[in-house]
Parts: C-alpha cells; sequence; structure tokens
C-alpha cells in the first residue's frame, strides 16, 4: 500500500543520491532557518524519524550486499549459499562456512546501516529536547517514543550481530566518539530494553494510527520487540516483564493469524499478521549507484534464471535444504513446508503455468546441491515488478516481513514455559501449530516450541540466531565449521577496531 512514509523515504533517497556536496555548500541560502526555528515545527521533527527508518532499505554497497538472510538464514543449518557458482558473492559463501573476515565490507557495511539508524534516531531525540517548549505534548510524546523505538531496534540488529557495541546517546558522545568502548553484552541489552519499555507508554495501537503512518512504530512493535531482546538477552530477570508485554500484544485485538499461504501475497501487506514490516516498493530512479526504496530479496532468493526466462529473472541464493524438508514431511506439515520450498519441476503458481527446473548438483547456471528453492519472496507474475520499472532487478516489491504475530505467540509460548507458567504455553503455541493443520499440544515443552519455531519461521532470517541463543549448534553447523565459543558473534570490523585505535576490542570470531 501506497503511503506518505513510503514517499517521503523516496524523497530522501532522491535528495541523497542527486545532491551534490559541493553545489550544496557553494549555493547561496534563499532563507536562513535557525535550528531552533526548524525543530519546532513537528513536520521536522517528523522528517528526522523518517530518517532513521530509512536504513533499514539499504542492502547494497561497495558491491555487495548485506541482507537479512545472509546471517539469519546461510549461517544457519537450514540453508546454503546458492548462486551462479560457489565464488558467486564469495562473501556469502565464507558466511556459510564460517571463514569470517573482519577485513571484509559486509560487516563494516551492517555496523554503519544500524549505526547510522542510531544517530538519525538520537538526533530526532535531541531535536525534540530544543524543541520541547515549542510544540503540543502529544507531538512531543510521539516522536520521543518513536525515536527510542528506533533507536532501541537498530541497536538490537548489531547486539545480535556483534554483542555488546558502543552505546552513544548524548551529543558530547559524537564529539568523542573514538574514545568509546564497546558496552558489555548486558549493557547492551539493558539499554535495548529501556528503550524498547520508554517506547511503549505513549505509542498507539495500530489501528488508532491513520494509513499515512502504516509501517512505522506502534505501541505493539515495541512491547513485542521488548519480549524478542530480553529472550536474546538471556537475562531472567527481564522475562516476567516481557511475558506481561505479550500478553498485552495479544489481548489488545490488533493483531491476527492468516493463512500461512496468504502471508507473502503483496494484498496482505501490513495485514493483522503483521507486527512490524520493513517497506519497500519499486522505485523509477534505482540503479547500481543508488539505494533503492524496491527489495532485493525478491530477486535475490527466486528461483535462478535469466532475463529471458518467462517466469522472470531470479537469482537463486539462499536455498534450503533437504534436511529442512524431511523436518517438514516427519512432522506432516504439508501446509508450511509448500510454501517455503519449491521443487524441481513444480508449478508454483498454476495461473503461470511454469514447472520450475532446479538442479540436485551445481550445474552451469546454478550452484543447487539440494534440489530446492525458496519461495516466500518468489512472487507470481501478476505481482513482479515491471521492467519499465527502473532496473527491476533488485528493485522487487515485497515488504520484508520482519516481526510476524506467529512469531510473537511462539515468544509468548517459550516465555509462559520458563517464567514457570508452562500451563499457559499451549494456547498461543497451538494457534500457530493448528493454523498449519497440525494437532494441538497438551503441554508443550521448550524443545517443543523452538522445533516450531524453525517450521514457522524458516528461511525468513532467524534461524541462526534462534540457535546461538537457545544453544541449538547442530552437528551440520560443527561440519561447516562453526567453533563453540568463537562463532556465537559476527567479527567487529576491523575497520572500526584501526578507526579507534584498538579502543573497540574484537570478538573471538576476529
Amino acid at each position: 500500500m501506497k503511503n506518505i512514509y513510503k514517499s517521503l523515504i523516496a524523497g530522501a533517497l532522491i535528495g541523497i543520491g542527486t545532491s551534490s556536496c559541493s553545489n550544496f555548500l557553494e549555493r547561496e541560502p534563499l532563507a536562513r532557518e535557525t535550528a531552533s526555528v526548524f525543530v519546532s515545527d513537528p513536520a521536522n521533527i517528523d522528517r528526522m524519524l523518517i530518517a532513521a527508518y530509512n536504513p533499514m532499505l539499504w542492502s547494497f554497497q561497495q558491491s555487495q550486499f548485506y541482507n537479512y538472510f545472509i546471517f539469519g538464514d546461510i549461517a544457519s543449518d537450514d540453508a546454503s549459499k546458492g548462486g551462479l557458482t560457489e565464488g558467486d558473492l564469495g562473501y556469502m559463501q565464507s558466511v556459510q562456512k564460517f571463514q569470517w573476515n573482519a577485513s571484509d565490507p559486509m560487516y563494516e557495511l551492517v555496523w554503519q546501516k544500524h549505526f547510522a539508524g542510531v544517530f538519525r534516531a538520537n538526533n530526532a531525540l535531541f531535536a525534540l529536547e530544543t524543541s520541547k517548549d515549542k510544540i503540543s505534548e502529544e507531538d512531543y510524546n510521539q516522536g520521543y517514543s518513536e525515536a527510542r523505538f528506533l533507536r532501541g531496534w537498530h541497536y538490537f540488529q548489531l547486539a545480535k550481530m556483534f554483542g555488546g557495541v558502543p552505546l552513544l546517546q548524548t551529543e558530547d558522545d559524537y564529539i568523542n566518539i573514538t574514545q568509546i568502548a564497546r558496552a558489555t553484552e548486558k549493557e547492551t541489552y539493558d539499554f535495548i530494553l529501556t528503550d524498547f519499555r520508554e517506547a511503549q507508554v505513549h505509542l498507539k495501537l495500530k489501528a488508532e494510527y491513520d494509513g499515512n503512518y502504516l509501517g512505522r512504530a506502534t505501541k505493539g512493535m515495541a512491547q513485542s520487540y521488548f519480549a524478542k531482546a530480553a529472550l536474546y538477552s538471556n537475562e531472567t530477570a527481564y522475562y516476567d516483564e516481557a511475558y506481561n508485554f505479550t500478553k498485552e500484544v495479544v489481548a489488545s485485538g490488533q493483531y491476527a493469524l492468516i493463512d500461512f499461504e496468504k502471508i507473502w501475497r503483496l494484498e496482505n501487506e501490513n495485514g493483522d499478521y503483521s507486527i512490524f514490516e520493513v517497506q519497500f516498493e519499486p522505485s523509477a530512479f534505482h540503479n547500481w549507484n543508488l539505494q533503492s526504496t524496491g527489495s532485493y530479496s525478491n530477486m535475490m532468493t527466486s528461483v535462478r534464471a535469466g532475463t529471458d526466462s518467462e517466469f522472470g529473472e531470479g537469482w537463486g541464493f539462499n536455498i534450503p535444504n533437504k534436511e529442512l524438508d524431511a523436518l517438514y514431511r516427519a512432522a506432516g506439515d504439508d501446509i508450511r513446508r509448500e510454501q517455503t520450498l519449491i521443487y524441481d519441476g513444480e508449478v508454483v503458481y498454476p495461473q503461470d503455468g511454469f514447472a520450475m527446473e532446479i538442479p540436485s548438483e551445481p550445474s552451469d547456471n546454478w550452484n543447487n546441491t539440494e534440489g530446492l528453492a525458496s519461495q516466500k519472496y518468489f512472487l507470481p507474475l501478476s505481482e513482479q515488478t515491471k521492467s519499465s520499472i527502473g532496473d527491476h532487478r533488485c528493485n522487487g516489491p515485497s515488504n520484508y516481513r520482519m516481526f510476524r504475530y506467529a512469531d510473537l505467540l511462539l515468544f509468548q509460548a517459550e516465555l509462559a514455559i520458563k517464567v514457570g507458567k508452562a500451563g499457559e504455553a499451549a494456547t498461543p503455541f497451538n494457534a500457530v501449530r493448528t493454523r498449519a493443520g497440525l494437532p494441538s499440544l497438551g503441554a508443550p515443552t521448550l524443545d517443543q516450541v523452538y522445533a516450531e519455531r524453525r517450521l514457522e519461521l524458516a528461511m525468513e532470517g532467524h534461524r541462526f540466531f534462534d540457535q546461538v541463543r537457545t544453544g541449538q549448534i547442530t552437528q551440520r553447523l560443527l561440519d561447516e565449521g562453526f567453533v563453540k565459543g568463537t562463532h556465537e558473534k559476527f567479527p567487529i570490523p576491523q575497520s572500526e577496531i584501526d578507526l579507534t585505535n584498538g579502543i573497540i576490542k574484537p570478538n573471538p570470531s576476529n
């Protein structure tokens, strides 16, 4: 759905891509607006907040992609790299094989992406304090809450990847930025959880915002991320609060499960099943030197095919493996299996009529040893981006389903068990399970909850992080090269260590 939020993101990207610093500095301004006057306008505060969402879209720079699936799926026991050859985008192969290199630009790009989001959220907070007596209490509370959520969200992505990171929250911190060491992982999660807790106080429910706000922070979003971050922190002191937040989200009536196969249809984006989606939309100005508002996920994970393919071009990365297929079959889980995996010879969309050709060993066209492909972001022709809209490669229409209601329900079940209320775990757990056509379980165990998460959320960028936080390091990971005590966190970018003259310390994986 088109909304003002997406339009402003596009406008910001156009401005970033087409303006020249030298031209801007040389131009005589038509009017001079002081910072105080600028931030006294709520519309300008809103633009600053939208700028903090923008890095979520960043997926390509310096000839490298850094999509969420690279770290969450390819590093996990669910998937392999795929692509044309083993060397095609070889840095992804290094992720899969745990041959990580701190000097690889990929890690620096992820670091920069989310610290840019932190910086922009902090800028909004600084501006709000400057303008506090010039704007309404309602505008202040909204802006403050949204900025706290955004800062917490970007820090959460950093903590998942790297563990403890430098915590920046004052203007002096930015002046002295090269002198600030990493916080501990516990301190980082304490900071994140405080941001999410503060954010949820004044954010409204999803239905209380109009359509122009679609895709932005809500009370349910902040409460859901508090629960998720609490579990990732492994700090049991947060679990009761987190569990209560999951119950508030459920009781709010803002969310619901829908048929599994409908989740990835464009017409259902931001629907009842959705707690948070990164908003993508094809843009006419996309090219390889400019960040786009279009998605890279559609192209990169679709069935590999050339530009002359009748069913659309795909690059065939993020290949689900036979072990995942076997897990679905052993569970009798055909509904989710059929929406998650594509098989050789399968006609995915009858209205299109094309049978997929998927090799089970490397070919001249596809480094695929599984005979499978990923379906969730593989679109029917009726939903594919027209080639006349910019560069249609990596300019797809699908939002990234970052946090679904089913994910929250399974977190609720997990927390119920962990806070000693195992009898309450069955209701949220079975809501997800029966929607997949599977029988209810009377008293699910943690292992059953974890198994359900794997089947529900496969190929959505969560599995590796789930494995690390729950200690589910399987033999497949060990065979790929995972070393316990080393590969739980990705390497700190060497550039950041050098920039701070070693004040920022490396991870064991460096």
